[in-house]
C-alpha cells in the first residue's frame, strides 16, 4: 500500500452540503457549478468549520480558459484548474500552454 496515500478529493455540486460534509472527512473537494468566488468562500468556511483535524485540505476548481485565477485564490483555491468540456480544440488547449501559467 501506498505510504501517504494518495490525496482524495470529493466532488460536490452547488448548493448541495452533503458532499460538502464527506469532503471535511477527507483531504479536499472539488465543486462544481459555482457561481462565482464568493460562493466558494462560504464553501470553504463551512468546510473550516467541519474539520476536525489539522491537516492539509485541498480546494479545486476548474475554469475556462482564460479565467483570472486571483479571486479564486482569494476565495481559498488551493487548485486552479483550466477546464476545456468534454471535446477540447487542440488548438485552444496548445493555445492556453503557450501561455503559461495566468
Amino acid at each position: 500500500m501506498q505510504q501517504p496515500r494518495i490525496p482524495v478529493w470529493i466532488a460536490s455540486r452547488w448548493p448541495s452540503r452533503r458532499p460538502l460534509k464527506r469532503a471535511a472527512r477527507w483531504d479536499g473537494m472539488f465543486p462544481i457549478e459555482l457561481p462565482g468566488p464568493a460562493e466558494l468562500a462560504e464553501l470553504v468556511a463551512e468546510a473550516q468549520g467541519l474539520r476536525n483535524v489539522f491537516a492539509p485540505f485541498d480546494v479545486v476548481v476548474e475554469n475556462p480558459p482564460g479565467t483570472e485565477s486571483a479571486p479564486w485564490i482569494e476565495a481559498g483555491a488551493t487548485w486552479c484548474l483550466t477546464g476545456f468540456g468534454p471535446q477540447p480544440l487542440r488548438a485552444e488547449v496548445e493555445a492556453v500552454i503557450d501561455a503559461g501559467p495566468a
